[in-house]
């Protein structure tokens, strides 16, 4: 096997050819520098000669004889010479006097060419460019005549540069003629060298493509070149390596991913300065992020929660584990969260980040705090009519039996508490039991007509409605039907249209409607009563909920109807919604998914 030296030389021996041709193209370039310095210092001597022959004259005002002298001194130096006022002894700046190739009237000012500003601030001034007048490439020389220590005027000179172009181009073509043998040498060589050397490079590029494509197994055939060779073996050598490492690594990450996202608890991971580096999809859920799109973010970035960031910061900043109670809001919706952080070790003991395990405990919360309020309510509602019972028990007890009239109003009275102590507890059972129905145990529902149903429950409300004089309305087709728990939504339709009945005023109607989409049924119930403010209708179908507690009870309520219609809707796999306005009435609709 060749060395790789050896086929590297020939490359190097290119370079040298191609450096030898930038050089002489270097020296053209110094030797056209050179001449046209040597041109420049000419000119510059032939204007100070004919500035020594010009002096008198411009000095007396004897202008005629300028011309002719300039002329024969051009012809005679074969030089174009120039004599330019410079504002002085009445010429104007610029001004040209006199020209040896062409009539001063027929030239125009010369005051912004560069070497007669120069000349004009007492130095000499030197320029290349193409002459309008002439039509070709000139060098220009100024020096400044002086006389009483101004400047009157300026001696230019001026030469073609058509000489220099022509000497040097014989040394051009030169040049260029053995740059190109030179570059055909060299493209002769460098197709050579590369078909050598491109063979095993094309090889490993292949084979490394097929390595970052993830194919690991694949061997790259070794070259006849012992570096190329070494570096395939080496290559070969570290893709199994990698496989190997890349395998455990699957399987490792594999393995935590599947733990990560078959948690409960969300897990947010940050490195030392706070940034996230890992999430699974729990936490993503809780914080309303996309896990996705934070990994690299900070941490103020992707949680806007300052309770949350302060228990990063706590735990990077300390060396204990660190527990905290947050409140979030996602979506407009409020969450009640459990923090717990702890620092995440690096092999040398140094501090790789942190690891915030969060628990959402908004359900717990909430259903502690409707325990809480339920056991008030109950508590409350039961307390009324069993102090009341109690009262008039103790007075009839103490002498008030005696009085028949008395006596008779006391047992009505406690007659009353009792049924509404009766009352109560049935509304709880009810509620227990459509509890249990919602906790797995399915409903009884079977294909029914509505028309029958509603206009049972209406007529259960009629006594009721016709001692307020109201009128009840049922608008249901009588072929319409949906699969339903027949006493369950009577049961729903009592409730609604007796609360209706109670908050409506003497007279009035209330109407029971059906609509029905291929989605679901919607059985809405409207009354002409006093209404509901907006702010009650969040909470109306809390259990034990009133909008007015005292009128509530007054009117015989349990503060339980709402909640067991709810609760029947729910059973179906509905729901219940309400609208309202003050002062014009109420719509209750019970929405029951078609099957």
């Amino acid at each position: 096997m060749r060395h790789l030296f050896w086929r590297i030389y020939a490359s190097y021996l290119v370079v040298v050819i191609l450096a030898t041709v930038a050089v002489g193209w270097l020296a053209v370039s110094f030797a056209r520098d050179f001449y046209t310095d040597r041109i420049a210092d000419d000119l510059r001597v032939r204007a100070s000669l004919v500035r020594e022959e010009v002096t008198a004259l411009v000095t007396s005002g004897e202008l005629r004889g300028i011309e002719p002298l300039i002329q024969r001194m051009g012809a005679a130096s074969d030089t174009r010479i120039t004599l330019i006022g410079a504002g002085a002894r009445g010429r104007a700046a610029g001004e040209v006097i006199a020209d040896s190739d062409r009539l001063p009237e027929d030239m125009v000012n010369h005051s912004d060419r560069p070497e007669y500003r120069a000349a004009v601030g007492g130095g000499v001034g030197r320029a290349v460019r193409r002459s309008q007048t002439l039509g070709v490439e000139m060098m220009y020389v100024a020096v400044p005549l002086e006389a009483g220590g101004e400047v009157v005027a300026v001696v230019r000179t001026a030469t073609p540069l058509t000489a220099v172009d022509a000497a040097l181009s014989h040394l051009y073509r030169s040049i260029f003629a053995g740059a190109a043998v030179v570059a055909l040498v060299a493209a002769l060589l460098g197709w050579c060298v590369s078909r050598h050397i491109a063979r095993p490079v094309r090889q490993m590029r292949e084979g490394a493509e097929r390595f970052a494509a993830g194919d690991l197994s694949h061997k790259v055939l070794p070259s006849s070149t012992v570096e190329f060779a070494a570096v395939a073996e080496s290559m070969n050598r570290m893709a199994a390596e990698l496989d190997d490492k890349l395998r455990t690594l699957t399987r490792e990450r594999n393995r935590r991913e599947a733990v990560l996202e078959s948690m409960v608890e969300g897990v947010l991971a940050v490195d030392p300065q706070g940034r996230v580096i890992a999430v699974n999809t729990a936490v993503a859920r809780l914080l309303g992020v996309a896990a996705d799109d934070v990994v690299g973010a900070s941490i103020e970035e992707v949680v806007r929660n300052p309770e949350l960031q302060g228990v990063v910061r706590a735990v990077l900043e300390g060396e204990q584990p660190v527990e905290a109670d947050l409140t979030v809001e996602v979506g407009g919706e409020e969450r009640y969260l459990q923090a717990h952080g702890s620092l995440l070790q690096a092999e040398d003991g140094a501090v790789a980040g942190a690891v915030i395990v969060v628990n959402d405990v908004t359900r717990l919360r909430r259903l502690e705090a409707v325990r809480r309020d339920f056991v008030a309510n109950v508590s409350h509602e039961l307390k009324t009519p069993v102090t009341s019972i109690k009262g008039f028990a103790e007075t009839l007890a103490d002498g008030a039996i005696d009085d028949p009239v008395t006596a008779r109003r006391f047992l009505r009275i406690i007659a009353g508490q009792a049924d509404r102590l009766n009352a109560i507890v049935e509304d709880l059972l009810s509620l227990s039991s459509l509890e249990r129905a919602g906790d797995g145990r399915e409903v009884v529902v079977q294909e029914t007509r509505l028309a029958d149903v509603l206009t049972v429950a209406a007529e259960v409300c009629g006594i009721k409605a016709e001692a307020k004089r109201i009128t009840i309305e049922v608008e249901c087709p009588d072929d319409l039907v949906a699969e339903i728990d027949p006493p369950l939504v009577e049961q729903a339709m009592v409730n609604l249209l007796d609360n209706a009945i109670k908050y409506s005023s003497e007279g009035t109607t209330v109407t029971v409607s059906v609509t029905q989409t291929t989605d679901e049924t919607v059985i809405a119930v409207s009354d002409q009563g006093v209404g509901i403010a907006r702010e009650h209708l969040p909470r109306l179908f809390e259990r034990f909920y009133r909008v007015d507690k005292a009128r509530s009870r007054d009117l015989g309520g349990t503060g339980l109807g709402l909640s067991i219609v709810k609760h029947i809707a729910q059973v179906h796999g509905g729901t219940v919604s309400v609208e309202s306005v003050v002062g014009r009435g109420s719509t209750f609709r019970l929405h029951l998914p078609r099957r």
